[in-house]
């Protein structure tokens, strides 16, 4: 009777070290072989230990032929995709940790923010400087200061070069991209954000008087000029590209949008007429607008 007490304990001690081994790793049989070593005493054991080094010689002369080198293994190909971008369609969740996760958790997503490409996350960084979290907080304004100087740097080079040679348009376009990708970066705010708007509207100006009049140029200036409220100046605008291009609906939507700006109701209903009469043909955008104004 003392034997088979001490053999149930021994073989329960063997079980839990088999465990033990699994959970770290080390072993690699499957759930069916455990269960078998579980409840079948010795000879179970003596069937996993079969099993663990069969499986273990196939994976020492396993080589991949042909078409089987392509196959990857679908855990290790997703590993491999989060280690391209960490933090990719981790945004949403940013936000929450922003408001209720442990703040080791925190801290660990705005450092993934910082290693990863900060200029994809302002919103969320500038959300984050608003955090109860010091540490946060710190990663947060530190980010934003250095995609900050990145672009100060970059407006100091280029605007150097225009100043030595100011009539180079390839040039000019390039401190126009570079304006546009700092108004939409989301770094800008108030005053800093109107100042750089009409900057803007002074460069996309004098490329309309040296380039030539086009239509994009005329977009992108009364869009601009309606921002910053220079309403007087973005009519004039409006009625140029309507002189210029009376078949397009460009002119008609942004007078549509001029006076839904300056609240005018009754020229916004002059204005549907008009594209009612001249039978100007509209994009499914543009008929968006129009059917919604008549509503």
């Amino acid at each position: 009777m003392n034997l088979i007490i001490i053999f149930l304990v021994f073989h329960i001690i063997i079980c839990i070290l088999l465990y033990l081994l699994i959970r770290l790793g080390i072993l690699e049989c499957g759930r069916m072989v455990m269960m078998l070593a579980w409840f079948v005493p010795v000879w179970g054991l003596v069937c996993l230990v079969i099993q663990e080094f069969r499986s273990r010689g196939k994976q020492e002369v396993k080589e991949d032929v042909g078409v089987e080198k392509l196959k990857i293994n679908d855990e290790i190909h997703r590993s491999i995709l989060m280690e391209e971008d960490p933090i990719e369609g981790r945004v949403v969740p940013l936000e929450e940790a922003l408001l209720i996760n442990a703040p080791s958790t925190r801290r660990e997503l705005m450092m993934e923010v910082m290693y990863s490409d900060p200029g994809n996350y302002v919103d969320q960084l500038q959300e984050a400087r608003m955090n109860d979290d010091t540490e946060v907080v710190h990663y947060a304004v530190t980010a934003l200061v250095e995609l900050q100087k990145e672009y100060d740097l970059e407006f100091q080079e280029l605007e150097r070069k225009l100043a030595e040679t100011p009539d180079d348009g390839a040039l000019l376009d390039t401190y126009l991209g570079l304006l546009e990708r700092y108004l939409s970066s989301g770094l800008l705010e108030g005053s800093s954000r109107s100042i750089q708007l009409r900057n803007y509207s002074s460069l996309l100006d004098r490329k309309l008087k040296t380039k030539g009049e086009e239509l994009s140029l005329y977009r992108r200036k009364i869009e601009t000029d309606i921002q910053l409220k220079e309403y007087d100046t973005a009519y004039q605008e409006i009625s140029r590209v309507l002189e210029l291009w009376p078949k397009e609906e460009t002119g008609y939507l942004f007078l549509i949008q001029y006076y839904s700006a300056v609240k005018d109701r009754k020229g916004i209903d002059r204005t549907l007429e008009l594209l009612r009469f001249r039978e100007i043909h509209l994009t499914g955008e543009g008929r968006s607008i129009v059917e919604f104004w008549k509503k």
